[in-house]
């Protein structure tokens, strides 16, 4: 039995929710609570709606100081809150509501640790069954347009992404963010073949390289020997599948985006050549990073503060989703 409930009652965690525009759902099943955020709508029909996935790292999904609350969607949503809803899921074990000063580099308890709760769920197979909730239940709303219900992940949040629109009919269109297409450890692998190029150490690089691959064509085997170990567990969740394999599976138009100055998204560089016959796009930004970041000089060539881009990447994010299919 399922069922879903919308809080309402004024308590802190609803001051800051409101502030930031949102409401909070939350599905209870026999086995798990899964609680996510939308943004609030003044209107009565229907909208396409984006389920941003967020990446790794147990981080609350708002934040505030004393001068902000905003949401953990790391572009503006307010210039599109007229055309779409916008979804964020609850990390497990993770509380709704943190301090940019307290939690911005992740939660802990008190005593300093990472909440159980998280970490025994920090893992690819539970983030895409609780994703597939959060879909099967925007679907049977009102609100939702059933035509324009879009998937957006980003770092970890692509490998979760993937996986979740393999073979699923609900998701209208899927973009993917700054990871590899293929798993973990092959971006790993990258990173060591780069290094070695800048180090002129091949012999030692090789003998890294090797272990990788080894520990990858090791770890259907390596799971029946570790399978009470949480932190193997996680790990070879997004290791044992290849993202580019789930695209294979899914029926409707992909969108990849990376910055070129970020190595771990380089192999998406071979998805046209992976994946020849599918309905992909890709889109590289020039010079940006990770999270779309530019590194900026001054006039006499001295690095100052990075400049940060969601809100570019965002915006033609939009203009590719409305685009007609």
């Amino acid at each position: 039995m399922l069922f879903s409930q919308t809080s309402f009652s004024q308590n802190k965690e609803d001051y800051y929710l409101k502030k930031a525009g949102y409401t909070k759902t939350v599905i209870t099943t026999k086995t798990d609570s899964i609680s996510f955020l939308t943004s609030i709508s003044n209107s009565i029909l229907p909208k396409a709606t984006i389920l941003f996935i967020q990446g790794s790292n147990p981080l609350p999904i708002i934040f505030y100081d004393d001068k902000s609350v905003n949401s953990a969607i790391p572009f503006d949503v307010k210039p599109y809150l007229e055309k779409f809803n916008f979804v964020i899921i609850a990390r497990k074990g993770i509380p709704l509501i943190g301090s940019y000063e307290r939690d911005s580099k992740g939660y802990t308890t008190e005593k300093g640790n990472i909440p159980d709760d998280y970490i025994k769920n920090d893992n690819l197979n539970y983030r895409v069954n609780q994703v597939t909730t959060v879909i099967d239940n925007l679907f049977k709303n009102n609100s939702v347009k059933k035509d324009s219900l879009f998937v957006v992940g980003h770092s970890e949040g692509y490998r979760v992404a993937a996986k979740v629109a393999a073979n699923n009919t609900k998701i209208s269109k899927l973009v993917c963010m700054s990871a590899d297409p293929f798993n973990r450890i092959t971006e790993y692998i990258l990173r060591e073949r780069v290094q070695c190029f800048k180090n002129n150490d091949d012999s030692e690089s090789q003998i890294k390289i090797d272990k990788l691959t080894s520990e990858y064509k090791n770890i259907e085997k390596d799971s029946k020997e570790f399978k009470d170990d949480i932190d193997f567990t996680n790990w070879a969740s997004y290791n044992r599948t290849l993202s580019y394999e789930s695209f294979k599976k899914f029926k409707n138009p992909i969108l990849i985006i990376y910055g070129t100055n970020d190595i771990g998204s380089a192999h998406n560089d071979l998805l046209p050549f992976l994946l020849p016959k599918k309905n992909i796009k890709i889109k590289a930004y020039p010079d940006y990073g990770h999270n779309f970041e530019k590194q900026e000089f001054d006039l006499n060539k001295k690095e100052t503060e990075s400049t940060y881009h969601w809100d570019e990447v965002f915006k033609d994010i939009k203009a590719w989703l409305l685009q007609s299919q």
